[in-house]
């Protein structure tokens, strides 16, 4: 029986993972399943649990934490738990960039 609190939704997104800290590299992976508090995401290299970890998913940036790594025939699996999620960073760059060269004020 499935214990999870909240329900996984099936996936096959690419995505770019990048390790923090003292074993950091970026490696190319595999969202497998998601849910609105985690990840499973598929990896040709292990991750220790405890990792911090930086998640590109198209227009996002995601940080969290790898909890588990197992592996799976010819790859490795991943639960990662979601700690920090921005959407839309292609309207945010717009906007600092619209800060950052302000048109002038017109007068009518």
């Amino acid at each position: 029986m499935d214990q999870r609190r909240e329900p996984r939704f099936a996936a096959n997104q690419p995505i770019t993972v990048k390790l923090l800290g003292k074993d950091a590299r970026t490696e190319t992976a595999t969202v497998k399943n998601a849910s609105s508090r985690g990840l499973a995401i598929e990896l040709q290299n292990p991750i220790a649990p405890c990792t911090a970890l930086q998640i590109e998913i198209e227009d996002s940036f995601v940080l969290g934490e790898a909890v588990y790594c197992r592996q799976e025939s010819d790859c490795w699996l991943v639960g990662v738990e979601l700690d920090q999620v921005l959407c839309g960073l292609s309207a945010l760059g717009r906007k600092l960039q619209e800060f950052a060269n302000p048109r002038p004020l017109t007068t009518t």
